[in-house]
């Protein structure tokens, strides 16, 4: 949990102090309650522990900072977990730590650099570190592939194997291809497959795979589904025949055994839904359910388990002091027709795209009535309206952001999309 509050409290400092500039920084804090039958399933727990079920509960606070430059971007993160379980499990509690540096190429490829280390504890400790060099190709604007690749240094304290407390030092070599891609506004599909460089490109030996598919409805409620595969293969030495069992001695089996390598293959199958729906701006109720089921090649069973849970999260965005480049459209009924005005100082033309035209680009533009200030009027029926606004320079497209004195929802995409109520 220490490095997670330190992280926290220097993203409020960060904030604090270079505010002027082009951060942007957002809390949460998420609450909420649950249920399961193997902590593999557990949102932070994540190791393979079917001794007994267990509700539990988790508070966690997150804070994120993120600064864009002209071709630059960095982003920190920390996080703070206490985890109680309602059974014998002691507490897990801890933090993470992420920082991430991206540099754009060009106007389809930026690199950079993904850093991160966590810190956890209960019965024993666990942290983590790891380092991974990032390329990111985005052949349009609404799709990417992201390749990462690098190392992760894992250690165990007061581990318990056998009875025995130990510890337990390890290296990986990690790669990863994650890909995602928006069909249009309300659907996103994202993709990863992850494995170790030393069984590459071999993959069976050993892979971690998701394929899912986002809905995004009005007013930024969401759903998600999830189906994930995870294969990890091992060789065992098995002596059969002659009458014998157990281990051979030094030098070979009794007179008619045989001895014999078996590749064995485990593997895990999974299936999610999440849900969210924002119950006013700051606050988010989310639901969510997982299911696995595990078999192997070196017997018949098969293992099914389960988590379910639910919460409350409330997110806090800090108004910044400068909102250079952000815009706040301003909405006037004017009987049968919605006016909207904008002041803009930017060059180039600008468009409204959202609900009203279908999402179709290049939108409805915007008339320059006098110095820095645009006008549109369209003719709406009473609902409510999500839309963006796009601003088309020498063929070049890019949205505006919105300034925070605009009503927003998450758009599902890590940007925002403004709501307009028409009564």
């Amino acid at each position: 949990m220490r490095i997670g509050l330190i992280i926290v409290m220097l993203l409020i400092s960060i904030s604090h102090e270079i505010l002027a500039q082009d951060w942007q920084t957002v809390f949460s804090v998420d609450s909420r309650i649950g249920y399961s039958t193997n902590t593999y399933l557990n949102p932070y727990y994540g190791e393979w522990d079917r001794a007994e079920s267990s509700s539990f509960g988790v508070l966690s606070g997150i804070g994120q900072s993120t600064w864009f430059g002209n071709q630059d971007m960095v982003e920190l993160t920390g996080v703070a977990v206490l985890e109680p379980f309602f059974s014998g499990l002691n507490t897990w509690k801890g933090g993470l730590a992420l920082g991430r540096y991206q540099h754009q190429f060009s106007h389809s490829v930026s690199g950079g650099i993904e850093v991160g280390g966590s810190y956890f504890n209960a019965s024993y400790s666990r942290s983590m570190f790891w380092a991974q060099p990032t390329i990111t190709w985005s052949p349009t604007p609404f799709s990417q592939l992201k390749m990462k690749a690098g190392s992760n240094f894992r250690s165990y304290q007061d581990y318990m194997v056998d009875s025995v407390s130990t510890s337990i030092n390890d290296r990986s070599d990690l790669y990863a291809l994650e890909f995602e891609t928006w069909p249009n506004f309300n659907w996103q599909i994202s993709s990863g497959l992850y494995g170790n460089l030393d069984s590459f490109p071999n993959i069976q030996q050993g892979f971690s795979s998701f394929v899912a598919a986002s809905r995004i409805f009005k007013k930024g409620s969401k759903v998600r589904f999830k189906v994930g595969l995870e294969q990890y293969q091992n060789e065992q030495t098995v002596t059969t025949g002659g009458g014998g069992g157990g281990f051979p001695p030094t030098g070979g089996g009794p007179p008619g055994t045989t001895t014999e390598t078996i590749e064995e293959t485990n593997r895990i199958f999974r299936l999610g839904i999440e849900g969210s729906i924002p119950i006013s701006q700051q606050l988010t109720a989310f639901v969510s359910a997982e299911g696995l089921r595990y078999n192997t090649t070196a017997t018949d069973q098969n293992i099914t388990d389960l988590q379910v849970s639910g919460g409350i999260r409330l997110t806090l965005q800090p108004k910044s002091r400068s909102e250079k480049g952000k815009v706040t459209p301003d909405w006037n009924n004017r009987g049968e027709t919605q006016r909207v005005e904008i002041s803009y100082s930017g060059d180039g033309r600008i468009y409204l795209v959202g609900d009203f035209n279908n999402w179709s680009r290049p939108g409805i533009p915007l008339v320059n009535i006098e110095k820095d200030k645009h006008r549109a009027e369209l003719e709406l029926d009473a609902g409510s309206y999500e839309y963006k606004v796009l601003t088309i320079e020498g063929g070049e497209e890019s949205w505006i952001k919105f300034s925070s004195e605009t009503y927003t929802v998450e758009d599902g995409f890590g940007g925002q999309n403004a709501l307009l109520l028409v009564q």
